[in-house]
Parts: C-alpha cells; structure tokens; sequence
C-alpha cells in the first residue's frame, strides 16, 4: 500500500505541475494576444489620430483672425496654392504674393466639407467657401467657391498644407439647363 501511496503522491505532484504549466502557457498567450489586439488598435487609429475638420480650423482661423503667421504655420516649404489662373509654389511665394494681400482684404472664411479623409501621411478636404472680399474705400462683396485642400505628414509628425486649391464661383455665369 505504501507504494500505490507514493505513487498516487507522484502523479498528484505531476498533475499539480501540468495543471501549473497549462495555466502559464494560457496566460502568456492571452497576454501576447493582448498585445497584439492594443498594437493594432494602435495602428489602425494612429492614421485617424489627426481631424481634417480641426487642420482646417487652425487654417481658417488665421484668415479670419487676420494672421499671416499663424496662416503660414500651416504651410508646408513645399506647398503649391492655385487660386483661380494663378499659381503660387514655395513657401516665400505664397506668403508674398497670396497670404500678404489676401489677409488684408478677405473675412468671414467659411467651408462646408463634401468629400475628406484621413491616411497615415495624407489627410484632404474638398467642399465649398463663402468668404467676405472687402476691396479698400469700396463695398464688401461676397464670394464663393469650391476648395481642396491636401494636408501632407512631415517628418517631425506636423501636419501642414502642401496643396491648396481655390476655385472662386461667383464671376462665373449660372447656367441653367
């Protein structure tokens, strides 16, 4: 008997450490897959983790506050704006031959997004604006058109404008059908 007893002992102690073993090898495959589910939640929101909406308000908020520096804090030195016929590429050209006298004359910027989206180095928004041109000792006139706008990721993470595009509608005829 004392053999079968210390053989039942043996095989309880076996037991004991496969019971011990199955429990570590669960828990560190839950936490590898733990892990794994965080990083890729990690991944798949770090391309959402910037708004288009909120670019464009520190963009717009700069021609509304009549900001030049804060307007030029959102361009990137590589950045090209087309506004009408006109072209405008670098960074010096835009502040001096856009920015400068735009900023004096144009108020009340506003858009309404019709298409936008977000990746990891490119985020855009494309719409409409009605913008308030007030010409000096003149009357405020009205504008309004189409816009897009193409934020790109740099690499120290900030996102600044590389592409602003400006279609002013207001001179153009309405045609009806």
């Amino acid at each position: 008997m004392t053999v079968d007893h210390a053989r039942l002992k043996h095989l309880s102690l076996i037991a004991m450490n496969m019971k011990y073993l199955i429990f570590c090898f669960t828990l560190i495959t839950l936490i590898q897959c733990t892990a794994r589910v965080e990083k890729t939640d990690i991944e798949q929101t770090s391309s959402l983790s910037v708004r288009v909406d909120s670019l464009n308000a520190l963009f717009l908020s700069g021609w509304n506050n009549k900001d030049s520096a804060a307007i030029m804090s959102t361009i990137a030195s590589n950045a090209v704006v087309m506004n009408d016929s006109l072209v405008h590429s670098g960074k010096e050209a835009i502040a001096n031959n856009w920015i400068s006298g735009g900023v004096k004359v144009l108020s009340n910027v506003k858009t309404s997004s019709s298409i936008s989206g977000v990746g990891d180095k490119l985020a855009y928004d494309g719409g409409t604006y009605t913008l308030d041109l007030s010409i000096p000792n003149g009357p405020v006139l009205k504008e309004k058109g189409n816009y897009s706008l193409v934020w790109t990721k740099q690499s120290d993470g900030l996102w600044l404008l590389t592409l602003v595009h400006i279609e002013d509608v207001t001179r153009l005829p309405d045609v009806q059908k």
